[in-house]
């Protein structure tokens, strides 16, 4: 586990950023490891990925007291159709939950052409399929998100999904407009609505 420093003013600036109000701190957190100390890579008002929740906003980095203990965390804001929500990660816990940055746009391009040229393994047997989508979703990949929706989208082209797997291609297709939609700077609904063209192309 990280051993976690800050230098930061004792002030904060009150913000108003794209997804609603924030707080801004100057971005100095740093993480010291047996490899070295280095500059946290994310700052307040950033916007990046959590597996399994999706794309999140950097609200705020704050502390709390926790019985004897001062811990930092990381505040997301998450924002679908349903509403908002928050949600709180220790900073000593960004490596473990597997918080990463929005994919590349070449990375996002490549994505969306698998969903028309994919291939993707579909496992006979519904409990290991079930487990290994499960797995690749809790991932955060990208591509293995693509990969399971393209596999669920060929299966129900065969035979009705089950309401469990439904509710994961339902979920799958969410985190791809997510942060599809986030780094094309486009809408949900056009980024849906191109992904399920890339699903069914025209013969």
């Amino acid at each position: 586990m990280c051993d976690l420093h800050r230098r930061r003013k004792d002030h904060s600036i009150a913000e108003f950023g794209k997804w609603g109000p924030i707080t801004r701190q100057p971005p100095l957190w740093y993480t010291h490891t047996m490899a070295g100390t280095r500059k946290l890579w994310f700052k307040v008002g950033d916007t990046i990925v959590y597996p399994g929740y999706g794309v999140g906003l950097v609200q705020d980095i704050r502390e709390r007291q926790m019985g004897d203990t001062q811990r930092v965390f990381c505040v997301l804001l998450f924002k679908d159709s349903t509403g908002e929500s928050k949600v709180l990660i220790p900073l000593d816990n960004i490596e473990e939950v597997g918080l990463r940055p929005l994919s590349t746009k070449r990375r996002v391009e490549e994505a969306l052409a698998y969903l028309g040229e994919g291939e993707p393994e579909i496992l006979p047997s519904w409990k290991d399929r079930f487990a290994q989508h499960g797995s690749m979703l809790a991932s955060g990949d990208l591509m293995s998100v693509v990969r399971v929706l393209k596999a669920l989208w060929i299966l129900n082209n065969k035979k009705p999904l089950s309401f469990r797997e439904k509710k994961m291609y339902q979920k799958a297709l969410g985190l791809i407009v997510a942060e599809a939609c986030e780094v094309k700077v486009t809408s949900r609904e056009t980024m849906e609505q191109e992904i399920l063209r890339r699903l069914s192309p025209a013969p």
